[in-house]
């Protein structure tokens, strides 16, 4: 059976890896990854104003993983082919672009074919950067620590700044705000390294030689994708990551009509959106600590399904006081799991990292994707409220299946 290394002892070169290297990939995973919070704060408010059902705010909030679970694969398998710093850079002019759409179309339709583009060209630049935290810094947990870490700071910064735009601007104070940011993770995409000659990263075969075929997905490349999952370390992250980012699904969807229906501003939202940012980023520089005392499945498990249960009480909370408490509490146990998860793929996943990595991506984007419809559908029968709680104890009833799958001895990625 194959193992993994527990990211607490990975295994190194002991090379010190020069900060001119690092930085660039901290400031992609800043601009990639903190544009899914940024988002979150303008869209629902966006949705709001084309008087939606619940069903319909669902599926156009669910609208922005479509794309990334059909093609995060096929990307990664692209960045191993021909190179990561190659296709993110294709992607983040994609995403520099779009964000200034929206206002010109206020439509449904064009909701749904937006958000599917800005999805997936973050989830792209964030399927790069993991993937360089294994090629340039060879997995580290403390590397993987800190690119969660920066990322922290877009959270903390970004949606409260949307917020602000917002109110000042409307939708185009809002999306204009998401566009310049799009623009941020196009100058850090292209102040990453260029590979050399056979580096990790670089690809396997040569610009030059590439065809419009060799851009297209390839059924290969999925099958040696999901072959993976014979891997446990692999096979238990994509597990934990599917739980962990449904809980992003409800933050994503109906967490913001929520506190818009208790009289919530778009600045107050933004800052409680950022606020798990606070103890997230404390969390993550946490990770590696943890994983040298404890296991690192029951480290994931227990952060996991913390962060689940303080995500799916907040309907009790009415307070914008408790209600921050909640979301810092979140972003911590959110901020623990996160480069954990990085760093075991990173590790187990050898010359495949971006193929990995678009696994793992597959399956958190199909988590977010299918959790603001699940809420939708709940929402339309129950309300709101009833939504939230029911959410969570499917989703704490799976974690719990899969921790105890651990603990009786079998081990929960092998499916046996």
């Amino acid at each position: 059976m194959a193992q993994h290394n527990d990211p607490g002892t990975a295994p190194t070169d002991g090379a010190p890896i020069p900060f001119t290297r690092q930085l660039p990939v901290y400031a992609a995973g800043f601009f990639s990854n903190g544009s899914v919070m940024l988002a979150n704060v303008i869209v629902p408010l966006w949705m709001l104003t084309i008087n939606p059902s619940p069903m319909m705010v669902g599926i156009a909030l669910a609208a922005r993983q479509s794309l990334p679970v059909l093609l995060s694969i096929h990307g990664g398998s692209l960045m191993d082919r021909i190179g990561i710093r190659r296709v993110m850079l294709w992607f983040a002019c994609i995403g520099a672009v779009t964000p200034f759409l929206f206002p010109l179309f206020p439509s449904f339709g064009a909701v749904l074919i937006l958000q599917a583009l800005t999805g997936l060209a973050s989830a792209m630049g964030w399927i790069g950067t993991q993937a360089q935290i294994g090629a340039i810094m060879k997995g580290e947990p403390r590397y993987a620590g800190r690119v969660t870490f920066f990322n922290r700071f877009a959270i903390l910064a970004g949606p409260p700044a949307t917020g602000i735009a917002w109110d000042l601007g409307g939708p185009w104070g809002g999306f204009g705000f998401l566009g310049f940011w799009g623009i941020g993770l196009l100058l850090a995409t292209l102040s990453l390294p260029k590979p050399k000659d056979g580096e990790l990263g670089g690809g396997t075969e040569p610009l030059s030689q590439l065809r419009m075929m060799d851009v297209l997905p390839r059924p290969s490349d999925y099958a040696s994708a999901f072959r993976l999952m014979a891997i446990p370390a692999i096979a238990f992250v994509v597990y934990v990551t599917v739980l962990r980012h449904a809980s992003n699904g409800i933050l994503g969807s109906f967490y913001v009509v929520y506190l818009e229906s208790i009289g919530m501003t778009g600045t107050l939202i933004g800052v409680l959106i950022a606020a798990g940012s606070i103890l997230g980023g404390i969390g993550s520089l946490t990770a590696g600590w943890f994983a040298k005392r404890f296991t690192s499945y029951w480290v994931l498990v227990i952060a996991v399904s913390l962060a689940i249960t303080c995500i799916a009480i907040t309907p009790v909370v009415t307070t914008f006081a408790l209600l921050l408490v909640l979301s810092a509490l979140r972003g911590g146990f959110m901020g623990l799991s996160q480069p954990l998860l990085i760093s075991i793929m990173a590790q187990s996943a050898g010359k495949a990292q971006g193929k990995g990595v678009g696994l793992r991506t597959t399956a958190n984007r199909l988590a977010i994707l299918i959790t603001p419809v699940i809420m939708g559908a709940m929402a339309e029968v129950m309300g709101i409220h009833a939504s939230f709680y029911a959410t969570g104890l499917i989703l704490l009833a799976m974690m719990l299946y899969v921790a105890l799958r651990a603990r009786s001895g079998l081990d929960p990625a092998s499916g046996t």
